[in-house]
């Protein structure tokens, strides 16, 4: 496993392990935990911070993170053990440089792309790391950042192609993308943008741990009628499989079993009304 993947997953198991030590805390037999919003206060911050911290989230604060031991009362042994994983999941990742590019909520998906075992994604729109430099430059003119600055459509040319090394440059991982036509059928930067947008589908494709289908916009109702979303699975027992959807105003993440059992669900669905890339170009 990389330093970027370590950082990751080190994340998210502090995480895990702040909400099961919040939950099982208990000043007294008549409350058995302490509730997030009073957690929040203790320490001074916001719930909102207690919530994406123990999501993974975020790097870990030390002082926050030994502030939380202290109010959980855990002991030493834990209290040193979580505090060494702080110091190993504080290592910069390689977005950093780009952080005025990339919205906060969308860091834990681009960290944990680097480690899935399988992918799982519907896109309404051509993938993030499926894009080619110039279509997403090209798709960058369409974003308010580029009113202001245009070396802004570069910037996420460079974040498409590090997020595409992250996932197809590892053979272990499982790739599985249904990309709506509607896609394939946007003029995005012009004929010629997208006919080598469509070739790199091809090359991508042709990987044996690669599938890319196309939902046909004759196949009228969709199972996804909610929009995209991307399924993160892991091997390791460890670390718990992720859903993950974004809005204009979010991006938002489940490990609830319900919500995977339903996307599982949809994402079959859309499989079972989706053709093979190369099948929809015969």
């Amino acid at each position: 496993m990389t330093q970027r993947a370590s950082a990751a997953t080190q994340r998210r198991s502090i995480g895990r392990q702040l909400k099961a030590a919040r939950e099982a805390f208990f000043p007294d037999r008549a409350r058995k935990e302490l509730p997030l919003t009073e957690a929040a206060a203790a320490l001074h911050v916001s719930p909102r911070t207690i919530r994406r911290l123990e999501g993974g989230e975020v790097k870990p604060s030390y002082l926050l993170v030994s502030g939380a031991c202290r109010l959980y009362r855990l002991d030493p042994e834990a209290t040193a053990r979580l505090l060494e994983m702080v110091e190993q999941a504080d290592e910069d990742e390689w977005h950093e440089k780009y952080r005025q590019d990339i919205s906060p909520w969308l860091v834990q998906l681009l960290d944990l792309e680097a480690v899935a075992d399988r992918m799982r994604v519907f896109g309404v729109n051509i993938p993030g790391w499926c894009q080619t430099p110039a279509y997403a430059a090209a798709l960058a003119t369409s974003d308010p950042h580029y009113v202001e600055d245009h070396d802004y459509a570069r910037r996420l040319a460079e974040i498409r192609v590090h997020r595409a090394q992250n996932v197809f440059d590892r053979r272990t991982v499982d790739v599985s993308v249904v990309v709506d036509e509607a896609a394939l059928l946007c003029q995005v930067g012009g004929p010629d943008v997208m006919r080598e947008q469509r070739e790199h589908l091809r090359v991508l494709a042709r990987k044996a741990n690669v599938v890319i289908r196309v939902l046909p916009l004759t196949n009228g109702a969709r199972a996804a009628a909610k929009g995209e979303f991307t399924l993160l699975e892991f091997d390791d027992p460890k670390e718990p499989d992720l859903a993950y959807a974004e809005t204009y105003l979010a991006g938002q993440y489940s490990v609830k079993a319900t919500m995977l059992q339903e996307l599982r669900w949809t994402y079959d669905r859309l499989v079972a009304q989706s053709v093979h890339l190369k099948e929809y170009e015969r």
